[in-house]
Formats: C-alpha cells, structure tokens, sequence
C-alpha cells in the first residue's frame, strides 16, 4: 500500500508527487497521458501550455520549488525575456518589458493623452507589490489560517482598501479608453488563470510579473517538467501512465481501481489521495457530491468559464515579424470581450532552439479561449474556429497562410480536448469578502482527500499551480511526521 496516491496530469500533480516523496511519503503518480509538458507533431514538438512562466528569478517561487527537491538550477535552459510579452492591437502594439520605466514609456507612446494616468497605475503597482511578495513567501496557503496569520493581515488591510479606490477609479478610467483597457485585461489574462482578475487584491501583483521575470525554456516548458518527474523517479516514487481510472472508493483507506494498457484491471490501496480539479477523475472521488467538497468551495464555486483552444503550426522563421517576442496577445477587436474568441494568444519557439523544430522552421502555437459549452466545442465549431483563427491573424501575419508547412486541424482538435486535465482554463471565481484573496482550501470534507489545481491560488497564475501543489502535498507530509 502507498502512503499517498496523486492523480492529473497538470504541473501541480507532478509538483505533489515529488515533494511528497521527496520527504519520505511512499507516492505513486498516476497522469494518464506522459505528455510531460508537451507534444509532437509532425517533427515539431509544443509546448501543451501556451502562457508564460513566471517564478525562475532570485528567491521566487520555482527556483525554491527545485532547490527543495534538490534539482540543478536550469540556468543553461531558462532564459529571461525582454519584452516579457507584447500586446497588438488593430492601431496600436505595445511590448510590456521587464523593467518599470521602459514598460511605461511604452504605453505612454502609444496612449500619450493618458499619460498621468498610466503613471499613476504603475506607481502603485511598484508600491504595493514588495506586500504582496511578502505575504505570499511568509503565507503559502495565501488565506489566513490560524488568529497570528489574521494579526499580520490586519497590517494589509489599510492597502486593500487604498487598492480598492485605486481600482475604482481606473475601471472608470478603462472605460473611457477601450484600446487601454484591453491592454491591461490582455495582460491578466495571460498571466491569470482567472476571468476577471481587476476586480482582486492581486492584480497589481499580476502587473508586477513581467517586472519579475517571465521566462523561456530552451526545449520547453517540458525541461521543467522532466526535472521534476527525475526527481520524483530518482527518490523512489511509481509512475503509471496511459492507464484509466475506473473507480475510487475512500472509506479510510483510498482505493483506486486502474485499467492497465494491457487490460488488466488493478486496485491501488493509499492512506491518502491528493487529486487535481481538472482530472476528469475528478468526480469519481466525490460521487457527484461537488458542492460539498469543502466550505470554501460552497461559499466561493470556482466556476469554469472559458475553455482554451490550440492550433499548432509549423511555419518558416521569415515568417514572423523580427522583433516579435516569444509570446504575442493579438487583440482583433478592441470593443469585444477578449476571452470570447477575440484573443489569440501566440508562442513561438526561438530560432535557435532545434529542440523544438528543424532549422530555420518555427513552433507555434495559436491559443484563444472559447465559452465552455458543448456548442463552442463541437467538431463542427472547433473546425470554424480553426479556420477564423487563421484569417484574424492575417493583420499581423499577413504571410502565414500561404507559408504553412505544417498544421493538422483534426489533431489540434484532438490534443485541445485533452489538454483540458493539463491546461488551465479561465475560472469565474469570487474573492474572499474578508481578505480580498481568491485563494482555496487543498482541504476537503474528507480527512485523507486532497485538492490540488491552478484554481485553487489563481492570486499567483503559473506560480499558483506550482503552490498549489507543494501545499497539497505539505498537507500528507505533515500527517506523516
């Protein structure tokens, strides 16, 4: 019997997994598909996650991740970004570097008549950001959890509400200007894994990402992922993959029942069961009993809103425009929600990485975010859409049709339904009235049940899924002392 048993596919299983067994908990991780992080088509390989990365600098959250499981710093393979990203428009392009005065010089010249405003918003970002920072390495569960963690909150509370007034005012300033305001919600969305981040406490904190650091993998995100499963594979854990999960029984002892590649069906007994919110097992642990998972998740339902979308392409490096950065939200219409299928977010592989594809070729991916609803998902929609997001990249990219060479809409389809268990979709999800905070429990009604998942801590985007499972697996760790 396994000490612990974790099931998904996504960052924050495979985060679980190794730090459990890393401090001794006897794990076994069950991901279904060894995507690892990534994909192959037709001698390109993709990254299966389009957003950036954030958390590789000095003392933040990944580099603590792999110091605490012993993993060589991958200097050689992780490289900062500058421009973090760039954000187009149909009049306007604007790249969000990764240092303040350069980022607001650039919006500035592109929106001159809004200037004091601009200034006033990134003033606060630089001001109130160092709190957030703090709070989130001194907090790991974000929420306040015992009566010393609320002492210290009663400290952030006089910036909250400053932050509120902040906000107010420039959600009345955004609508007057709807060219910024896509702006400043293209930003959020590619580094939240929330609907409607503007409204939160830490949206200045999300803003302040790109001065943190975004990074890129030379070979892929999936270098990240390798490491980490190394890791869990060196300290002795089990990984099981293209197996599904039939039944899961928790009466005390957990009791997943897997049918094997070969047909066979086996029972796996845990004492406990750390499991992902976008697992399509999901459910099976609970018996249809969602609401009742726990009282955070009854007060506060995290709500999946929008779905994300991938084309995979591979093109010639001519291409692309010379200073486009790794990652490009192209904004179509500056008057339309940006998650309805009006946002394609873009990442390309760099020229010079041959992990990905051959020479002088490019991997990239063309994401948009779509209602998550059978209509928007049907064969006869995706392929629609695969169509339009092609013709609304003509403005930018108005070589990419005739230049393709590689691009197999059925398999993009395919893997897009799929990654639904790796990828994070858009979460509607309220705040906590108390704290300002979207953060979750990784607790549920059961005392052997764990969550795990990007929902959980969306305050911190890609850093939160990574969060979400060391505090997943701290909960077993702690037990098991």
């Amino acid at each position: 019997m396994h000490d612990l048993i974790v099931i998904g596919e996504d960052l924050s299983s495979y985060v679980a997994a190794a730090m459990a067994q890393r401090y001794g908990v006897n794990t076994a991780l069950i991901a279904g598909n060894d995507y690892c992080g990534s994909c192959r088509i037709g001698g390109f390989t993709f990254n299966l996650d389009p957003l950036p990365a954030t958390g590789f600098g000095v003392n933040q959250t990944c580099l603590a991740l792999l110091a605490e499981l012993d993993i060589p710093v991958l200097e050689r393979n992780c490289l900062l970004l500058n421009p973090a990203f760039q954000v187009i428009l149909p009049r306007h392009r604007i790249d969000i570097f990764n240092e303040i005065e350069p980022l607001v010089a650039e919006l500035v010249r592109e929106f001159p008549e809004d200037e004091n405003e601009i200034y006033n918003i990134y003033s606060a970002v630089y001001k109130y950001t160092p709190l957030f920072e703090h709070w989130f390495r001194s907090h790991p569960f974000v929420q306040p959890s015992s009566f010393k963690d609320a002492y210290h909150y009663l400290k952030l509370l006089p910036y909250y509400f400053k932050q509120k007034l902040i906000t107010g005012k420039l959600k009345k300033f955004l609508a007057r200007n709807t060219s910024l305001h896509r702006v400043f919600e293209a930003q959020l969305a590619m580094l939240s894994c929330l609907e409607n981040q503007l409204n939160a406490f830490s949206s200045f904190y999300l803003f302040a990402a790109p001065l943190r650091g975004v990074y890129y993998f030379q070979g892929g995100i999936q270098v990240f992922y390798k490491a980490i499963l190394k890791s869990f594979l060196n300290t002795g854990g089990t990984y099981l993959t293209d197996s599904d999960i039939k039944n899961i029984n928790n009466d005390r002892i957990a009791k997943v029942e897997v049918l094997r590649e070969d047909g066979t069906l086996a029972a796996m007994p845990a004492k406990n069961l750390i499991i992902s919110n976008k697992s399509e097992a999901f459910n099976l642990v609970f018996k249809g009993e969602k609401k009742f998972i726990s009282i955070s998740d009854w007060l506060r339902p995290a709500k999946i809103k929008y779905l994300p979308f991938t084309i995979h392409l591979g093109i010639p490096e001519k291409c692309l425009p010379e200073k486009m950065s790794r990652h490009v939200a192209v904004i179509c219409n500056e008057n339309k929600n940006i998650h309805d299928n009006n946002m394609i977010i873009l990442a390309a592989s760099m020229p010079e990485d041959e992990a990905l594809a051959p020479k002088d070729k490019i991997a990239l991916t063309a994401t948009v975010f779509l209602p998550a609803d059978t209509e928007s998902w049907s064969e006869e929609s995706l392929q629609a859409t695969a169509l339009s997001i092609q013709d609304n990249l003509e403005f930018f990219l108005p070589f990419l049709k005739e230049n393709i060479e590689m691009l197999d809409i059925e398999k993009s389809i395919a893997l897009s339904r799929k990654q639904k268990e790796v990828v994070s979709p858009k979460y509607q999800l309220k705040s906590s009235f108390i704290t300002g905070f979207s953060a979750a429990n990784n607790k549920t009604r059961y005392k052997n049940v764990y969550l795990s998942g990007a929902s959980l801590f969306g305050d911190n985007g890609f850093e939160g899924e990574i969060i979400s499972g060391m505090n997943a697996a701290s909960c077993v760790i702690g037990k098991a002392k």
